[in-house]
């Protein structure tokens, strides 16, 4: 219960301070500084949340890529294939960033925003060909597990 006393002071407190700023200020000033504040501190709390969200699925999805790929290389399966997608989808990633900040700075469409990035297509060619490597990784591997060791 003292909790909740503390805060119906806090509230009449500042329920007593708006209008006492209101007498001095003006009324407009007061709702004005009171939206503003409302608005920000939304956003602020709007952005953390979201950080907060990106930033577990990011670990997630990290963590589960590097449990595969060590699981893959103790099986002795062919893991290199995953390392140069995964680079290939963080390019991809970054260049839509860039992308999305060259449409930003210079309200151009996207795909010209796009375009204008040197080597933007690098990164969907590492992640399209990573499988076509995962063919040539596996029957290597095959063949060094399959040599007489010295």
């Amino acid at each position: 219960m003292r909790r909740m006393d503390s805060w119906f002071a806090a509230v009449v407190a500042g329920s007593l301070l708006a209008v006492l700023a209101s007498f001095v200020f003006g009324i407009d000033t007061v709702l004005n500084t009171v939206s503003t504040v409302l608005a920000v501190a939304l956003a602020v709390l709007l952005a953390a949340v979201t950080a907060a969200f990106l930033a577990a699925v990011g670990w997630v999805v990290v963590r589960d890529a590097v449990d595969e790929i060590v699981s893959d290389r103790r099986e002795g399966r062919p893991w290199l294939w995953r390392c140069i997608a995964l680079a290939g989808i963080a390019g991809m990633i970054l260049d839509g960033l860039v992308g999305a900040w060259n449409v930003y700075q210079r309200h151009i469409l996207f795909s010209i925003a796009v375009e204008e990035i040197p080597f933007a297509g690098i990164p969907l060619l590492m992640t399209i060909g990573s499988y076509p490597f995962k063919w040539i990784e596996g029957p290597l591997l095959r063949w060094r597990r399959s040599r007489p060791k010295r």
